[in-house]
This record gives C-alpha cells, sequence and structure tokens, in this order.
C-alpha cells in the first residue's frame, strides 16, 4: 500500500474540497505557529512584554517490509523494527507532526479574563528592543505578533500602526523567563535542536545516524553533556546549562504532580538519577517534609543544579552529587529511585541495565520510578510519545534509542526481579511507571 502511494501523483492535494487537502491545510499551519511560538520564546518576546506591566485485521506491512520498500534503515531486533514501522508509517507528516508536539509541549492555557488598563508595546518598539526589522512598509514583525495573539499568547488592542500587544495572563506566568512557572525553555530547545534535525529525518531512517551536515548545525547532545562543545548559551552549540533549562520547563509540572501523587509515606530517602537541574527532588522535597534527597547527574550540569537548589532555598534537604550511571560502580542506596526522562534515551540493553541498578540498589519494600511521556499500550493514542520517540532517534543515533509502553516496561521489570508495578497518570502526555522491589 504505501509502495504504491509513491507512485501516484498529487493531483489529489490540489483539490481543495478533499480531506487530504484539508489535513494537510491544518498540518501546514500547525508547523507554521509552532515556529512562530518558540521563535517569540526564543528571542524573549515575552520577557519583554513582562517589563511593560506585571502581570484492526486489515492487510499491511510489517516493519521489516516498510523498511525494505522506502530503502530505510532495517533494524536487527524486534523492539527496533517496531520504531521503524512506526517511523515510516509517519513518514509523510513527521515534521509538521513534531511541530504540533512541540507546540503542544509549550502551551499554554488560553484565558478567559484577559487583565484589563494594562499598557504594552507596539510593533514597532517589539522590533526595536528585540533587534528586528524597522523599515516602513515591513509587515513582518505585526504578523509574528498577530500569529501569536491568535495561540491565545498574546492580547491586543487596536490593530493596524496603533495596535498594542501585551501578555496573556498565562504568557506571563509560563513564558517570561524570571517567573517560577517559566516552561519556556523546552520551547527554546525545539528551536535551537529538534526542528533543524528534522531537516535530516529522511537520512535518519534510511541509515539510522543523521548526517554530518546535520551535526554542523546541532552538537551532538551527548558532547553537550561531556563538555566537548564550546558554545555556551545555546542547546543547539552544547551549552549543558541551556540543555537543563529547557528539560527544566518540559518536565516540572509533571515531577510536581508525582511529588503529591505517588505515596511516599513509607520512604525516606529518594535519589533521582540523570536529575540534571535537580527539578525532580526539590519538588518532592517541598510537598513531601520528611524526604532526604540526593540529584546525581555529570558533572557538566552539577553548576545549574547547584543553583537551582539553592534558589529553591533546599540546599539542606537536597544534595547535588556527580555520577556516570554506566560505571562500574553500584547505585548508592536509597529507599526510592528515580530517573525523570531517562530510559527513553536508550536502547534495550542499556535500558535494563540501568533498571538492575536501580533494583540493586533498593531495599525490600522500595519503588523505581519512571517519569516518562509513556506511549499507550496500543501505540495509536499518544502522539507526543511517539513523536519524541523519533526525536530520540535524531538524537540519540547509534543507541536505538525509543520510547516505550508501560506494558514493555513492566515486562523488563519483571524480568529483573521486581515483584509488580504500577502506572500513575501525571500531567498532559507524562506518565509515571514505578516497579516495586
Amino acid at each position: 500500500m504505501l509502495g504504491s502511494l509513491q507512485q501516484r501523483d498529487n493531483s489529489y492535494i490540489t483539490n481543495s474540497e478533499s480531506p487530504a487537502y484539508q489535513r494537510y491545510q491544518e498540518l501546514a499551519r500547525v508547523a507554521g505557529v509552532s515556529r512562530a511560538f518558540t521563535l517569540s520564546v526564543k528571542l524573549g518576546l515575552y520577557t519583554l512584554l513582562q517589563n511593560v506591566k506585571d502581570t484492526e485485521g486489515l492487510p499491511g506491512l510489517t516493519s521489516q517490509q516498510v523498511a525494505q520498500r522506502l530503502g530505510l534503515q532495517q533494524a536487527a531486533s524486534p523492539v527496533a523494527a517496531a520504531a521503524a514501522a512506526a517511523a515510516a508509517a509517519a513518514a509523510a507528516a513527521a515534521a509538521a507532526a513534531a511541530a504540533a508536539a512541540a507546540a503542544a509541549a509549550a502551551a499554554i492555557l488560553v484565558t478567559t479574563e484577559p487583565p484589563a488598563g494594562l499598557p504594552g508595546l507596539s510593533s514597532q518598539q517589539v522590533a526595536q528592543r528585540l533587534g528586528l526589522q524597522t523599515a516602513a512598509g515591513f509587515r513582518g514583525v505585526s504578523d509574528w505578533l498577530d500569529v501569536l495573539v491568535s495561540l491565545d499568547n498574546l492580547l491586543r488592542s487596536g490593530k493596524g500602526p496603533d495596535a498594542v500587544y501585551s501578555n496573556s495572563a498565562d504568557a506571563q506566568r509560563y513564558l517570561c523567563k524570571q517567573r517560577p512557572e517559566y516552561m519556556g525553555g523546552h520551547a527554546v530547545l525545539y528551536h535551537d535542536r529538534t526542528f533543524p534535525q528534522l531537516l535530516f529525518m529522511e537520512q535518519s531512517l534510511k541509515t539510522g545516524v543523521q548526517p554530518e551536515a546535520a551535526r554542523s548545525i546541532v552538537a551532538p547532545v551527548m558532547d553537550t553533556f561531556a563538555g566537548a562543545a564550546e558554545t555556551q548559551g545555546s542547546a543547539s552549540g552544547g551549552d549543558p546549562v541551556a540543555f537543563a533549562l529547557g528539560m527544566t520547563g518540559c518536565n516540572k509540572p509533571a515531577f510536581q504532580a508525582l511529588a503529591v501523587q505517588f505515596d511516599w509515606s513509607r520512604y525516606k530517602t529518594l535519589g533521582d538519577f540523570g536529575g540534571s537541574a535537580g527539578v525532580l527532588c526539590c519538588c518532592v522535597a517541598a510537598a513531601q517534609p520528611h524526604m532526604a534527597c540526593a540529584t546525581y547527574d555529570l558533572p557538566a550540569v552539577h553548576g545549574a543544579a547547584e543553583q537551582y537548589v539553592q534558589q529553591q532555598g533546599l540546599t539542606d534537604r537536597v544534595k547535588v552529587l556527580d555520577v556516570d550511571f554506566f560505571d562500574d560502580s553500584p547505585f548508592p542506596k536509597h529507599d526510592v529511585i528515580t530517573m525523570g526522562m531517562i530510559l527513553h534515551d536508550w536502547g534495550l540493553q542499556k535500558k535494563k541495565l540501568l533498571l538492575r541498578k536501580a533494583f540493586a540498589g533498593l531495599p525490600p519494600g522500595g519503588a523505581f520510578i519512571a517519569v516518562e511521556v509513556l506511549i499507550d499500550d496500543g501505540r495509536r493514542d499518544n502522539l507526543w510519545g511517539l513523536v519524541m520517540s523519533l526525536d530520540m532517534l535524531l538524537e540519540l543515533e547509534g543507541e536505538n534509542s525509543f520510547d516505550y509502553s508501560f506494558e514493555e516496561f513492566t515486562s523488563w521489570a519483571l524480568e529483573v526481579g521486581f515483584s509488580s508495578t504500577q502506572l500513575i497518570r501525571l500531567t498532559g502526555p507524562n506518565s509515571a511507571a514505578v516497579a516495586y522491589k
């Protein structure tokens, strides 16, 4: 079926009455507004505006057949083959779908009652302060700002040259860098890393690795944590602090939910491995005063974690420690061991290795918790998780990295020796997969 589609012309796409064309238009619009949104966060538009106010059974193909017919990388393992099938089936709309996911990840709630009587900036003032084009007759800046109005990121009073723009209440809360709830770092990650790498998705699907041209634009993510890249201040250039801040905005709501939804009453100590800026530990320490926490990661992000823990006023409750969780040393002992967005970084064998090390570091009755964008067991509903699995292909070439379902997690956990598992729904597409020893 997929092979025959390649032979057809695209005349059906030009028929404005066809569902295919309408869907194409919808995806194109999503891709466009996603880039407008991430650029606005990257340029600090919302922070700028903050300064002026306070506020089944059908025939088909196997994954191996898909790979063969489309000339894609043919996976050796069933898990990798399934990932290749999902990637191939989504290839026609992959870039747009990823853009949609990027917008969804950084999306803010639509405000129903905008703040009244607060000043803002004209498009000309925005252009001047952000170093954008100010030539007479140039409409690009106002078009961009109006896209953000349509996304409910900005408010506008008036129109044309006299229009004044200000933050919506939710943009004011979640997209201004000085706010404790700031989530814009994740959008910056998509601007700096994911969107450029999507240009090379075809090559990744065919060869399993990114071409050299991609790595000249975006530094390999492991070089970021190894401190190999020299460019600072940008996640694309390899700044580990910028990367850590991006992950903070992405995961903090899920970590806050975990801190209150999981039953911590039986436990006293927590070790978060791959803790980045220490956000998960800080969320648990703030919500559970009896818990003593330690966040572990590579030395490259130690400073970012210390700074974040200090900002939260939790230096007496959260320790920042360096670790390489793939070295030969065992994990330090803790009642609960967590990994937030870590297991999906690796292939199956390394996933199981980390599970075994966590199991060994827990007492009887202890718990291992993986916070992830878990794919639904049927691999149909959690679009964000499926797209993120493609992101892992782009970011961690050669590792056979993939996102996974709770069903898969349970099978690995039981194989390692855990006695039972539990699924906890957190925020948005995020869940916690818990394994009890």
